[in-house]
């Protein structure tokens, strides 16, 4: 009994180190000590066996510790299993068959952007996989177009970014609905040669016209 006491507060210790992880992005054992109110002998232990499992990882430089790769693929393993993307996933393709670029779709994690699925274009030249990765909701467009639906924005919400997350790349988000409350936002991301100011209205039209049909589906 003793010992399943000691394993449920060591895990509830590691899921509390990978929580500040997550807020705070990168810190060193001091200040993990001090904010998981633990000695360092007893940090230093628990980032070890984190690390072993890929969970978190040191920075050589800095010698900071921030989350793994690993816990970005678990987490999107788990949203890969959404019933909303699932029934949104036929549209994402339609849609990048109509315009030969690149779409994701992505939720909010409290103040972050997650890309949990993406329909890649069939191009020479593409940008960056986005996929799994997590931003600040406010530096992309997808996540100020969810931001100001959580809001209760009922206007209808198109977001742009050109050049602001990556250079030389553009992108267009807008919100699905599930029985009118916010559930994620599509984009459109591709070069700015090929996504720009010149063009724009066009991949508006279409990528609200597929946000329509996905929140359709999903309210009936």
């Amino acid at each position: 009994m003793v010992k399943k006491r000691e394993t449920q507060s060591s895990i509830e210790k590691a899921l509390n180190l990978i929580e500040i992880l997550k807020e705070k992005e990168r810190l060193g054992v001091t200040d993990l000590s001090r904010l998981l109110g633990l000695n360092k002998n007893n940090v230093f232990r628990l980032l070890a066996t984190l690390q072993v499992e890929g969970i978190i990882e040191q920075d050589e430089e800095t010698e900071e510790y921030k989350l793994g790769t690993k816990v970005l693929y678990l987490e999107y393993a788990y949203l890969q299993g959404r019933n909303f993307l699932k029934k949104s996933k036929p549209y994402l393709r339609q849609l990048r068959r109509e315009l030969n670029e690149t779409v994701y779709i992505s939720i909010l994690d409290k103040d972050d952007i997650i890309y949990i699925y993406s329909e890649e274009a069939n191009r020479s030249v593409l940008v960056h996989s986005r996929i799994a990765k997590r931003f600040k909701a406010k530096d992309t467009a997808p996540g100020r177009a969810l931001l100001k639906a959580k809001k209760g924005k009922k206007q209808e919400i198109i977001e742009y970014d050109f050049q602001g997350l990556e250079l030389e790349v553009s992108e267009v988000a807008t919100v699905i609905y599930e029985d009118k409350i916010p559930k994620a936002a599509i984009s459109v991301v591709a070069p700015i040669s090929r996504l720009n100011p010149s063009n724009v209205l066009e991949v508006k039209e279409k990528i609200l016209n597929c946000a329509n049909k996905i929140s359709q589906s999903l309210s009936v």
